[in-house]
């Protein structure tokens, strides 16, 4: 059922009977990780929601590396929908903050620090069962192109932890200015995702790896934890299977990190992989 599905998603970050953060303090602890890293916020209005997204530019930079953060706070408790997806634990906003680059962003997914179900267009479906659909990926999408033109960018590169990485694929499969792409921890097959958890497909949702073959001459990298219970790297291996061609693909596992634990450290050391096709 999908109801066990987002539990499986939220578990590496809720602790039983212990207090969660309210909005307002996950917002609070954005702000201080973006302030840090010099990344500013911006409201991005698409047709159908506020996107909440943080911005980094440098004189003269013409790639522009986007971070999509993960699916969020789904669940409040086990037969109850969070009212706000805001995440508990921003991990793709702490690599943003990580990175780099000469020009970063980071974009929060629908309905994530905007003020959940009272945001416009917002309903709980859209960070459960239909959190990749159309809708979602369109106006993710509205909200790149915004970015890369505030940024002055020529062409982007994207980043997507857990669902993000998700949402990462199905926009690169619609654009012609990615220049590569790189997932965390990301159920790039939904159907071997589910399969795997013996529970109910995403179908209000687009699953990347039914159009896993229009990725196969983009170069990327999809990192996989190998103590990664929520999403295990042969979820990624299925996607890879998908696709057919895979010279421009690169799978890697990385021993000790699981979902949610160790891609903050990690990333000091894979941020310079380059993905190419060999």
């Amino acid at each position: 059922m999908t109801l066990r599905l987002a539990i499986l998603l939220a578990a590496t970050l809720i602790l039983a009977a212990c207090a969660v953060a309210t909005p307002e303090e996950r917002r609070s602890h954005a702000d201080k990780l973006g302030a840090g890293a010099a990344l500013a916020p911006i409201t991005i209005r698409t047709a159908d929601f506020d996107l909440h997204a943080r911005l980094r530019t440098g004189p003269g930079s013409k790639l522009l590396v986007i971070f999509i953060e993960g699916d969020g706070f789904a669940w409040a408790r086990m037969n109850e929908r969070s009212t706000d997806p805001t995440p508990l634990n921003p991990v793709a906003l702490e690599l943003a903050a990580r990175d780099t680059s000469p020009a970063t962003a980071w974009l929060a997914r629908p309905c994530q620090f905007t003020g959940g179900e009272t945001a416009r267009g917002c309903h709980g479906d859209l960070w459960t069962g239909a959190r990749y659909s159309e809708q979602v990926i369109a106006a993710s999408d509205e909200a790149i192109g915004i970015l890369k033109q505030k940024a002055g960018a020529e062409g982007i590169a994207l980043v997507g932890y857990s669902g993000g990485g998700a949402v990462a694929a199905l926009i690169a499969m619609r654009r012609n200015d990615v220049i590569w792409l790189k997932t965390v921890a990301a159920p790039l097959d939904t159907s071997a995702f589910t399969a795997h958890h013996k529970v109910r497909p995403l179908a209000a949702s687009l699953n990347p790896a039914d159009r896993a073959a229009a990725l196969a001459f983009l170069p990327q990298i999809h990192y996989a934890g190998a103590e990664d219970k929520v999403v295990p790297p042969s979820v990624n291996r299925s996607f890879l299977a998908r696709m057919g061609e895979t010279r421009c693909v690169t799978l890697k596992e990385l021993p000790g990190i699981s979902h949610g634990e160790g891609w903050q450290e990690a990333w000091r050391g894979i941020e310079a992989e380059k993905p190419a096709c060999h």
